[in-house]
C-alpha cells in the first residue's frame, strides 16, 4: 500500500476532484491526503485535508501524517489519462525499496527534461537546470521525513533535497516514462522553476550529504588527491557565488585553503570580497591571483592543473587599465580591470557562471 499526496498547485478545484477521485479509483492507497493553502472546499470529500501557510509546510506536514512508507506525491496541475495511475502504481510495486522515481510529464507536446539527480551529477544538475518539474514523485516517507519546515520553501525543492539525501544513502532515482501526463506549460513553469537562492539551497543540501569524491569523480583523485579536493571546492564556490551566496561560497573556500596554493583561491576570495561591498580587499585578492596564475602558466608535472591565458593582448590591457586605476585610487575600476584580466586567464569562471553573475551586479 501507498500513500497519495495531492498538491493543490493551482487552487483549481475542478482538477484537484478529478485528481482525488481518479486516485481513489485505483484503490492501492492506505490513504490520500490533499495539501494546500486553501480551506476544504464542500464538494470534496476524498482524503485527509492539510491547509498550511505553503504548500512546502503542508507536505512535510503530509509526510508525518502518511500511513505508510512509500509515498506517491503529485501535482493536481496534471492531466492524467484514465489508466495512467493504475499504470504507475503497479511499477512503484515492482521497483525496490531504495528506488524513487519521477515521472516525466508533458507540455506543448514536448517531455520534459528531468534533471539528473544522482552523487556524480548533482552538481552539474543544479548548475544547468533552473527548472526542476518534479510534479509527479514515487519516493519514501524517510527521505521526505528528513527535510525540516523552512530549510525547503516550495514542494519542488522539498523533493529534490529529499532525492538528494536519499541517493546520499546509496538509493537510486530514475525517470520513468511508462506514463505522460500532460501539464500547461505555464503552470510547469511556475510550480518547476528554482530561484537562484532555492539552488544554493539545494546545493548547500549537496554538500551536507555527500563528499567531495563523489561529486567530483572526473578528477585525478589517485595522483593529485588535495589538488583535485581543492579543485572541487572551487567549484562549489564560483557556484555559490553564482547563486549570490557568498557566505556559502566562503565556507567552500575556506576548506580548500589549506590544500594548494591555488590562483582560484585567491581569485574567488577576492569575488566574495566584492560580493561582500570589500572592494579593497577584493582588488588586493585579484592581484595575487593574477601573480599565482603567471607562476602556473606551464605544466612543470608538480601540479595537476595548469593555466593559459586566452588572449594575451586583452590581458595586457585589462592589467595596464587595472594599475591605471590604483594609481588615480579608482577602486572600483581597478576591480573590474583586474577580474576581465582573471578571467581572461581562465575560463573556470565562465564554466561556471562567474563572469555572468559579476556582470549583473555592476
Amino acid at each position: 500500500m501507498h500513500t497519495a499526496i495531492v498538491i493543490d498547485e493551482t487552487g483549481n478545484q475542478s482538477a484537484l476532484q478529478d485528481t482525488t477521485q481518479l486516485l481513489n479509483d485505483v484503490n492501492t492507497f492506505a490513504d490520500i491526503i490533499v495539501v494546500s493553502t486553501s480551506a476544504r472546499p464542500e464538494n470534496l470529500s476524498i482524503g485527509l485535508w492539510i491547509s498550511a501557510e505553503t504548500l512546502a509546510e503542508g507536505l512535510i506536514r503530509a509526510t508525518e501524517m502518511a500511513a505508510s512508507k512509500r509515498v506517491l506525491i503529485v501535482s493536481a496541475a496534471l492531466a492524467f489519462n484514465f489508466t495512467d495511475l493504475s499504470k504507475l502504481t503497479a511499477e512503484i510495486e515492482k521497483c525496490p525499496v531504495l528506488e524513487h522515481i519521477i515521472v516525466a510529464p508533458e507540455a506543448n507536446g514536448t517531455l520534459l527534461d528531468i534533471p539528473e539527480i544522482a552523487p556524480e551529477s548533482i552538481v552539474s544538475s543544479i548548475s544547468k537546470y533552473d527548472s526542476w518539474p518534479l510534479l509527479c514523485v514515487a519516493t519514501s516517507r524517510y527521505a521526505l521525513g528528513a527535510i525540516r519546515v523552512g530549510t525547503a520553501l516550495t514542494v519542488t525543492e522539498v523533493i529534490a533535497q529529499a532525492l538528494i539525501r536519499a541517493t546520499a544513502e546509496g538509493d537510486s532515482v530514475r525517470v520513468s516514462t511508462a506514463i505522460t501526463p500532460l501539464v500547461k506549460a505555464d503552470t510547469a513553469t511556475t510550480a518547476s522553476e528554482l530561484s537562484s537562492s532555492a539552488r544554493a539551497r539545494l546545493l548547500r543540501s549537496a554538500v551536507d550529504a555527500l563528499n567531495v569524491e563523489e561529486m567530483f569523480p572526473q578528477h585525478n583523485w589517485a595522483t593529485f588527491s588535495q589538488e583535485s579536493a581543492a579543485a572541487s571546492y572551487h567549484s562549489l564556490a564560483a557556484l555559490f557565488l553564482r547563486f549570490d551566496d557568498p557566505a556559502s561560497a566562503a565556507d567552500c573556500l575556506s576548506c580548500s585553503a589549506q590544500l594548494e596554493e591555488s590562483p582560484r583561491y585567491f581569485a574567488l576570495q577576492g569575488l566574495i570580497q566584492e560580493a561582500q561591498g570589500e572592494t579593497l580587499g577584493a582588488v588586493a585578492n585579484l592581484v595575487s591571483s593574477l601573480q599565482c596564475y603567471e607562476s602556473r602558466k606551464a605544466k612543470d608535472g608538480k601540479h595537476y592543473l595548469s593555466f593559459s591565458p586566452g588572449n594575451m593582448e586583452i590581458l595586457k590591457t585589462r592589467l595596464a587599465e587595472g594599475l591605471d586605476a590604483l594609481n588615480k585610487r579608482d577602486n572600483s575600476r581597478a576591480l573590474q580591470s583586474f577580474s576581465e584580466a582573471v578571467f581572461n586567464f581562465d575560463n573556470f569562471y565562465a564554466e561556471h557562471g562567474v563572469t555572468n553573475a559579476q556582470k549583473q551586479r555592476n
